[in-house]
């Protein structure tokens, strides 16, 4: 090889290496995603304070609601939150002097086994996947790799001919050499996880274009008007009158009987509502969610689910519930942490492929190029 042809190969290679930086993101992008979707369970099973166990009749929110402030003198709570029979409701509340903590509160014998304060492990792990806790540029930094993910699918399926096959005849040679074991596992991960990568392929781009529309000034339509309470709807008093969270609860199930309870929000100002969040079973992507009248407990209007949102709050929320597997429970959840600890084995085998490829191929290009010059000197 002349020294001419070595030297392109070279400039090749040192290509292929600045490459690195970006698969290796990848991997910690998959790697605290996958994180991300048990990151509540993981919480639950590290601290002990989050669990409820006993059977029993539940205590109604206004009950949990005097518990947390008992225990946490001149908080006031502003939102319930029920995780399921496993687990106490967590009760955040606002501190006088401007933070905020939360109360678990065993939801049968109303105890509140514990306080935290400060951001949860749920969310730094949440910030730190979705946007390197650096809004709005990691946003974007995240959001962008789903152009070399969708591209890395493509080609993939383009070059694995006959990739169907691992599905009924998987095959991986786990007594062969490294460099073919890691070939084996990264062909049959990649075939297994085709539509998993698909889904956050897709999800990842309409968040980036969502974000990128949002900062242009674009709207997409379909917004609507806050629902607040009428001026003449709220009472005259002396003091802030007292909220009935247990008949805001009512009478948000008896609007929908089937639903899960699962979120409470207390109203912040005289003209807000309260909101109760749940899900009905109908659309499992879909949440339902009422906005009630903290006054009279009237419901006032039922947003979400089919006929409740437009297309572009239905896009985004089945979006957001698709890319964390946030719908049907700890069921979902474990198919979504299975497949996306697949999918980050899946570009660290591809990383380890493509650093010994092209590190052997760096090391014959450097060769071929010494001797290319010893030949031309001589």
């Amino acid at each position: 090889m002349s020294a001419g042809k070595s030297r392109t190969r070279l400039w090749f290679l040192w290509h292929s290496w600045l490459a690195m930086p970006i698969w290796a993101f990848l991997f910690f992008i998959c790697l605290t995603g996958t994180i991300a979707v048990v990151s509540t369970e993981i919480t639950w099973l590290v601290d002990p304070s989050m669990r409820a166990s006993g059977g029993g009749e539940p205590l109604p929110p206004s009950a949990l609601i005097a518990a947390a402030e008992a225990a946490a003198p001149g908080g006031r709570v502003s939102s319930l939150n029920w995780g399921g029979s496993h687990m106490a409701v967590g009760a955040d509340m606002a501190m006088p002097d401007g933070t905020f903590t939360t109360a678990w509160v065993n939801p049968v014998s109303g105890v509140v086994q514990g306080i935290s304060s400060g951001a949860s492990f749920r969310q730094f792990i949440r910030a730190l996947h979705g946007w390197l806790m650096t809004y709005p540029t990691g946003w974007y930094l995240v959001t962008l790799l789903a152009i070399p993910l969708v591209g890395s699918l493509i080609t993939g399926l383009v070059v694995y001919k006959r990739f169907w096959k691992s599905f009924y005849q998987p095959r991986i040679r786990w007594n062969q050499a490294p460099r073919v074991m890691w070939g084996d596992l990264h062909r049959v991960a990649g075939t297994w996880s085709i539509w998993f990568i698909a889904v956050i392929a897709v999800t990842s781009l309409w968040f980036l274009i969502y974000i990128a529309l949002f900062h242009l000034g674009i709207g997409l339509g379909g917004s609507k008007a806050p629902v607040m309470v009428a001026r003449d709807g709220i009472p005259v008093t002396a003091t802030a009158p007292k909220v009935d969270a247990d008949a805001i609860v009512a009478s948000a199930m008896a609007a929908l009987p089937d639903m899960r309870l699962r979120y409470m929000r207390l109203p912040n100002t005289a003209y807000d509502t309260a909101s109760v969040i749940g899900s009905s079973g109908q659309v499992p992507l879909l949440p339902d969610i009422l906005r009630i009248d903290p006054y009279t407990a009237e419901v006032m209007a039922v947003e979400g689910g089919l006929d409740g949102a437009s297309g572009v709050e239905l896009t985004r929320t089945i979006m957001r519930a698709l890319h964390t597997g946030d719908f049907g429970g700890l069921p979902v959840k474990l198919v979504w942490f299975a497949f996306g600890s697949l999918m980050t084995l899946l570009v660290f085998s591809g990383m380890l492929i493509w650093m010994k490829r092209t590190a052997r191929a760096t090391v014959e290009a450097v060769r071929g190029l010494k001797l290319a010059r010893g030949s031309s000197n001589a």
